[in-house]
Parts: structure tokens; C-alpha cells; sequence
């Protein structure tokens, strides 16, 4: 298995974590039932949320990327979890290489140029290489909760199509693939 992998599901049923505590780039759960590397997706509120991968099945530890996911409260019980479990097999894990684009939009108020409101977005891009479109590709692109997965950072991310056309020929492409990363 590759160290960059999707998994998905199309129906996710609720993950009872309890009560989490955050610290540093750890959420420890209240509740057992996530294996080594499985991933959660945290919904913190309205307007926040967070992935971690499970580095310590035993102390319930998941490692979070606070560069993406960076307004986690100290504790917090989700409004709701759900559990991406690994052993049930990749959705697409054909690719070698990543990278994240941040994107950051700046309000500013008349020629002031004040700043009143500043987001930032992030972008998850996959290699271009030849890809057959009906099968994994389409697939990863129409299952509607899908998490990337980083195994040599044990990173995750909640992600989805940015939209995009591909041309094929003989149901063959040559393109990278971009995903809206999902931070609430």
C-alpha cells in the first residue's frame, strides 16, 4: 500500500468519541474503538473541525495537522465523528507524490486598504500522471466522505472534488488531480 491513500464512505455512521482534549498537535478521545491509523473526522461546531490519524490505539492519541486544522479548542466534545477505518481498504491510492496550496483571500476596506477580514483555503493537488478516469478516479471523485491520508506524516484531511473536466482517450488521462481540504 502506498504512504498517500484515500478512503471513503458514502453512508458514515457516528463515532462516539466522548469528551477529547487537545494539546499540541494530539486529540486524545474519551472512547475506544479506533485502530492504529484509522482517521476521524472531528465536527467541533458550526465552524470548525478536525482530522487526526490514530498514532496510540491504547492512549487514544490522533495526530492532527495544526497548519490546516488551527483553532481546535482545548476540550471539546464533538457535535459529531465519524471513523474512516483503514483495514477496509483505500479508495485510491495510486500516486506518489502531494502537495497543499493555501489560498488567502484579504477584505479590505475602501483605499485604506485596512484589513477587516482575512481567510485562508487550502487546496490538496496529487501528481500528474496517466490515470484511467472510470474506476478509482471516478469513484474517489463521487464517494461523499472522503479523508487523504499522509502515512510518513500521519497527516489526514477531510477533502473534496474542486470540480474539474478531464479529457480522456481510451478512457485515459494525463492530469493532477486538485481537492478542496475541508477545515470545519
Amino acid at each position: 500500500m502506498s504512504d498517500f491513500n484515500f478512503y471513503g464512505l458514502n453512508n458514515p455512521s457516528a463515532f462516539s468519541t466522548g469528551g477529547c482534549v487537545f494539546s499540541g498537535t494530539t486529540i486524545t478521545i474519551t472512547n475506544a474503538g479506533a485502530g492504529l491509523g484509522d482517521i476521524i473526522y472531528f465536527k467541533i461546531s458550526e465552524s470548525e473541525g478536525a482530522v487526526g490519524v490514530c498514532i496510540d490505539e491504547t492512549n487514544k492519541l490522533f495526530k492532527v495537522d495544526t497548519n490546516v486544522y488551527s483553532s481546535i479548542p482545548g476540550s471539546f466534545t464533538p457535535t459529531i465523528a465519524y471513523r474512516f477505518d483503514v483495514s477496509a481498504g483505500a479508495l485510491y491510492s495510486d500516486l506518489r507524490s502531494y502537495r497543499v496550496e493555501n489560498k488567502i483571500s484579504v477584505s479590505t476596506f475602501s483605499e485604506s486598504y485596512r484589513a477587516y477580514n482575512t481567510s485562508i483555503d487550502f487546496l490538496l493537488i496529487i501528481d500528474s500522471k496517466r490515470r484511467e478516469y472510470n474506476g478509482s478516479v471516478k469513484t474517489l471523485i463521487t464517494t461523499e466522505w472522503v479523508v487523504f491520508k499522509d502515512s510518513c506524516e500521519n497527516h489526514a484531511y477531510l477533502v473534496s472534488s474542486s470540480g474539474d473536466a478531464f479529457v480522456t482517450l481510451n478512457n485515459k488521462f494525463k492530469s493532477s488531480m486538485e481537492f478542496n481540504i475541508a477545515t470545519r
